[in-house]
């Protein structure tokens, strides 16, 4: 759970593991679609050099969406971390052809360094979703369908379900609310004490951006001031900006 220490510093609460879930609908010339989106925030990713962790820093996150048409039926799972890295964009069995990119393939995904499925096969209603993530650099290493009874007898925490909005009105111990997000620039949109030093160091020019890999808001790119990328090339940065969903699709090819 995001708490609040004081106005300017937040942290993960361990302890009470919580989704924050928020539902968006998206237009595009073939349709309307809708956005369950969950996020979760983890302590930190550690500084190890051994092994190397480039994305070290404090309050990570992670996004998984899932787009579903009119029907209800889950055409894509995308699944990205909140500094935008990673992205991962899996179609299920219910997603027609004609929406695949021209250049797709049935193979795995190798998303730098995790091996994903190219689609999910989704049969029944009861189908479970079941998203795996790898220890300590908290990235996506598994996504796959599961019947309910197989993990009837893994061990479990129990999550609650909050609104994402909630995230921008954090109680403070002495009373009053904070943001989770800076809301003065220059770090406007980014999550407050998520700063990650060796990508600053590492790939700040060639983004052309002093906070590539900090963890950011998702939402509204002109409320916040801060495009959601998920390109390191500065030039795609509003093309990829997952923000604007429809136009984020398009530039990686999909046409939903």
């Amino acid at each position: 759970m995001v708490r609040a220490s004081r106005e300017d510093q937040i942290f993960i609460d361990p302890q009470k593991p919580v989704f924050y879930f928020s539902k968006r609908s998206f237009t595009t010339s073939n349709g309307t679609y809708t956005n369950l989106i969950y996020r979760i925030h983890f302590v930190e990713t550690p500084f190890s050099l051994f092994p190397y962790y480039l994305a070290a820093g404090k309050n990570t996150g992670m996004l998984v969406t899932i787009t579903a048409d009119l029907e209800n039926r889950p055409l894509l799972i995308t699944t990205v971390n909140t500094c935008g890295c990673y992205v991962t964009i899996i179609p299920t069995n219910h997603l027609p052809a004609q929406a695949y990119p021209a250049s797709w393939s049935d193979k795995e995904q190798h998303i730098y360094g995790e091996v994903l499925p190219a689609r999910i096969e989704m049969k029944t209603a009861g189908d479970k979703l079941l998203v795996t993530i790898r220890p300590a650099v908290h990235r996506v290493m598994d996504v796959r369908i599961v019947d309910a009874d197989a993990m009837a007898d893994v061990p479990k925490s129990i999550a609650d379900i909050l609104p994402l909005s909630i995230l921008k009105s954090l109680q403070l111990p002495e009373g009053g609310t904070t943001s989770m997000f800076y809301d003065t620039w220059p770090l406007k949109g980014h999550v407050k004490g998520a700063i990650k030093p060796w990508e600053t160091l590492l790939l700040s020019l060639v983004s052309m951006d002093l906070f590539v890999g900090m963890d950011k808001e998702y939402g509204n790119t002109t409320e916040s001031g801060n495009p959601f990328y998920t390109s390191l090339k500065p030039w795609n940065r509003q093309a990829s900006d997952m923000n604007n969903f429809a136009k984020f699709l398009q530039f990686y090819g999909w046409n939903l």
